[in-house]
């Protein structure tokens, strides 16, 4: 078990020890099987040649009933509860770590990039050979000791072997990987080709740069900021502000009273210039003072939806850049673009990298940047976690505002709202357990909720049910425990005649 919800990793290697801990048993499962198919082929085989063709013929004989399909692995139980509870629970501890301030390296790649469940695990395989070499042995036995296949690398058939449940899976996975993935984009991850072999033979490895993170006894932000920078196109010789026609009413924010009232009062100061300013003593010509404030939150939990609702308000498109995806170079070109442009509404999303302890901007140009937007319009920094922000630079900001998780009620509220209003949703659909069950925030269970209505789309049904939720569910690595629905009324009056039917006949 990954230990008690909520616990947190005291480091990056106490989190690597739990995810191969995992590993260890999805392949200690496959060797075992393995080792029974292979009992299973010299029971059968007559010959040398018969057990050299096994491969082929296993997929065509039937041995002791069952057909020798996916032969690393044992089929998922129905609903899969244990891996999916086991995964929750080692999300809650990442979740957890995260807001005590500890960086944990591969959490910290896949929010970054957005790696599918799938590619995260992929990333894992492919790292333990780097901690220790019985992994790799425990990779050339169950890939085979033909020829071309001795490699302490997983080859593109063990992961995907592996890692899939079932055919719809294994195609989807192979198919981001050899088309838009973002390790192999990055260069982050290399399918190694070999000569007269076949795709699926071909090995995987690992950046070498990225193992050196992953291993780190201390990742950094910044070292996975510079990790990514050299392939990632510059975004500022391009558009460094990204404007947005926001449609978001502060009606559907689910937040706290007081952080919510803190927002629109942010909004309040920019909306209505002249009554403020008689209040502040100000002449009725003059702007109001600009505000500067520090959203501080992990992702998903409302700050974009916010400033969104804040330009809504304004009738103003909203700015944005994020600093993630910006090369260090063209600092110099987003601050020019934010002067002269003034956007009235401005969201800076990772906004650590300029006001965290160590960075490659000059506390001196930081400095001119809050200056300037103090004299104009609302400047929101975007944060996961407060202590990623250099004291100094703290002091300087208000108000800080935190978006925590949401609670019960927010996630109950979350989930109703979260499906477009032309979809028709079905009677059957467990509200309650969904928001008991499930810790996750906003942006998590909108992503569930799209995945719903995908298939719904593909099911051609007209209504998303429960069972279009639970699928939605499993794909994004979460389970749920749904309760039985008591009869309806009417039902229980049947069934209560029933009842009395059958004392008066026994009597």
């Amino acid at each position: 078990m990954p230990g008690e919800p909520g616990d947190v990793f005291v480091d990056n290697w106490a989190y690597l020890k739990a995810e191969l801990n995992w590993l260890d048993r999805v392949l200690m499962m496959a060797v075992a099987r393995q080792r029974k198919d292979g009992k299973d082929v010299d029971r059968i085989a007559q010959s040398r040649a018969d057990r050299a063709t096994s491969h082929w013929w296993k997929g065509l004989i039937s041995l002791e009933g069952n057909i020798a399909y996916d032969e690393h692995r044992k089929p998922t139980p129905s609903g899969g509860t244990t891996k999916q509870n086991y995964q929750q629970q080692l999300d809650t501890r990442i979740q957890a770590t995260h807001q005590k301030g500890i960086v944990l390296g591969l959490p910290s790649l896949c929010d970054r990039l957005g790696l599918t469940v799938f590619e995260k695990n992929l990333v894992l395989m492919s790292l333990a050979p780097e901690v220790n070499r019985r992994y790799a042995r425990i990779y050339r036995y169950l890939q085979g000791d033909e020829g071309t296949s001795k490699t302490d690398l997983p080859t593109v058939d063990l992961v995907l072997r592996l890692l899939c449940r079932n055919d719809q899976e294994w195609r989807s996975a192979r198919s981001r990987l050899m088309s838009n993935s973002p390790l192999v984009q990055l260069d982050l991850l290399k399918i190694l080709p070999r000569q007269e072999d076949t795709l699926l033979n071909y090995p995987l490895k690992l950046n070498d740069s990225l193992v050196d993170f992953l291993l780190a006894e201390q990742p950094s932000v910044e070292t996975l900021t510079n990790l990514l920078q050299p392939s990632v196109p510059s975004v500022a010789s391009l558009s460094c502000l990204t404007y947005t026609h926001s449609q978001v009413e502060w009606s559907t924010l689910v937040l706290p009273a007081p952080l919510l009232d803190a927002l629109q009062f942010l909004g309040q100061s920019t909306q209505h210039p002249f009554k403020l300013g008689n209040l502040w003593g100000l002449e009725q010509s003059d702007p109001p003072p600009g505000q500067i404030a520090l959203l501080v939150g992990a992702a998903g939990t409302g700050k974009s939806m916010a400033a969104e609702a804040i330009a809504t308000a304004l009738q103003v498109s909203l700015a944005t850049v994020d600093l993630a995806g910006i090369d260090p170079m063209d600092y110099a070109n987003v601050l020019q673009d934010i002067a002269t442009q003034a956007p009235t509404v401005l969201l800076v999303k990772s906004a650590q990298v300029w006001l965290r302890r160590s960075t490659q901007l000059p506390d001196a140009a930081i400095h001119q940047f809050l200056t300037q937007r103090r004299e104009y319009g609302i400047t929101l920094l975007s944060v996961p976690f407060q202590a990623s922000v250099k004291l100094h630079w703290q002091r300087q900001i208000n108000p800080i505002l935190l978006f925590p998780n949401p609670d019960r009620d927010a996630r109950l509220s979350l989930w109703k709202q979260a499906f477009p209003p032309d979809i028709e949703l079905a009677t059957d659909i467990d509200w309650t357990s969904l928001a008991n069950q499930l810790k996750l925030t906003g942006g998590q269970i909108a992503a569930i909720a799209h995945t719903a209505v995908l298939f719904l789309a593909t099911s051609g049904e007209s209504t998303l049910g429960m069972h279009h939720l639970l699928s939605a569910l499993q794909k994004h690595g979460y389970s749920l425990k749904v309760q039985p629905k008591p009869p309806s009324k009417s039902r229980r009056s049947t069934q209560k005649r029933r009842s009395d039917r059958r004392r008066t006949s026994s009597s």
